[in-house]
């Protein structure tokens, strides 16, 4: 099957075909272009900020500096400002509000920051594998080395869990990181620990018995939607979300209304 890809499969290709066929098509195939959104800009600035954290040498009175020569510690306000998009706001004032809002979010999650930092193998770390002759592909947030032979995968969230499917498609991503992850020499045959993280509301989702259940789980998750792709299944399907969809106006169900 991976002569029927032009590109690799990844989380959010996979997510965006459950959530709309047509949607798919429209985006990946047709390659229309998508709007840019402020909380785009708002979640990839924050992902930047604590890349950077990750990146950082912490010395002996606790606070991180940009490397082994710095005089001075950095901020969070100081990483926030260099790692700010401001693409996609309505309004200077939204802006900042989001901008005070994304360096509110980062304070309350340093103290769990702090407490696992020194676990840390990789930070947006690329993977690809081949599932069941699926390519795949993703970037993963942050890999810790728990304890010998675990290994914890996480993917941040800066918005909010909406709803149980929701949450099941995110623990499906980080299912599919673990698995890219197993396929490679390093970390073959380890336990992972599952979790995602949303930072807004500093709460962890976290999976540890039962994680390769959910990871082979996510490989059948693939292969379906795979065959589905390669047979050319674009349908629209019709929900709440069409009213907020960025293709409404191309799409065939839409199109003129």
């Amino acid at each position: 099957m991976e002569d029927t890809f032009a590109e690799p499969l990844s989380y959010s290709r996979l997510a965006t075909y459950h959530d709309c066929p047509q949607k798919f098509e429209l985006r990946y195939i047709r390659k229309l272009e998508e709007p840019q959104h402020w909380y785009f800009s708002y979640g990839k600035s924050v992902h930047a900020v604590l890349e950077k954290l990750l990146l950082c040498k912490v010395r002996e009175d606790g606070l991180f500096y940009p490397d082994d020569e710095a005089l001075f510690p950095v901020s969070l306000a100081d990483l926030l400002d260099e790692s700010w998009s401001s693409r996609g706001f309505t309004s200077p004032v939204q802006e900042q509000r989001e901008k005070r809002r994304a360096l509110r979010v980062l304070s309350a999650y340093m103290p769990v920051f702090r407490s696992t930092w020194q676990q840390t193998m990789y930070a947006e770390h690329v993977v690809t594998a081949s599932f069941r002759g699926v390519p795949f592909t993703g970037i993963v947030d942050r890999i810790d080395r728990v304890s010998n032979g675990t290994v914890r995968v996480v993917d941040y969230k800066s918005g909010r869990p909406r709803h149980a499917v929701t949450l099941s498609l995110h623990r499906l991503q980080v299912a599919l990181y673990a698995s890219a992850l197993n396929q490679s020499p390093e970390f073959q045959g380890s336990h992972f620990i599952l979790q995602t993280y949303y930072l807004r509301e500093n709460l962890k989702a976290e999976l540890d018995d039962g994680a390769e259940n959910c990871m082979a789980q996510s490989l059948v998750f693939v292969e379906r939607t795979a065959k589905k792709i390669a047979s050319g299944d674009f349908r629209t399907r019709v929900g709440a979300k069409c009213f907020s969809c960025d293709y409404r106006g191309a799409c065939p169900v839409f199109k003129g209304s």
